[in-house]
């Protein structure tokens, strides 16, 4: 997630479709974006809505429980918004790939 800096930014809006999450972002110079996460496996959010985030880690653990980690190929990553308040994951989302635009 290098294209944008999301320190200080706002999770705006969360939608999802089957295989597909779309997460509306506001960065810290009130940039609008919107990221898209494709092959989308599973998302967890708690209270992310409105909530400010200091960093989205990329990790290839996948860090939602319950989901059988052997039907999921090498490309499958975790992308966890890190609250700035809590320091704690306000939103994981676990897909193959995004992609962030401006609008």
């Amino acid at each position: 997630m290098n294209s944008f800096s999301v320190a200080d930014g706002t999770v705006k809006k969360i939608t999802s479709t089957p295989g597909i999450l779309v997460v509306n972002f506001t960065d810290w110079k009130e940039q609008d974006w919107t990221i898209t996460f494709e092959n989308l496996i599973a998302f967890q959010s708690l209270g992310a809505e409105g909530e400010e985030i200091s960093e989205i880690i990329e990790s290839k653990k996948i860090l939602i429980e319950n989901i059988n980690t052997e039907d999921i190929d090498d490309t499958i990553k975790s992308y966890s918004f890190i609250s700035a308040w809590s320091s704690t994951p306000a939103l994981v989302i676990v897909a193959k790939g995004y992609e962030a635009k401006k609008t």
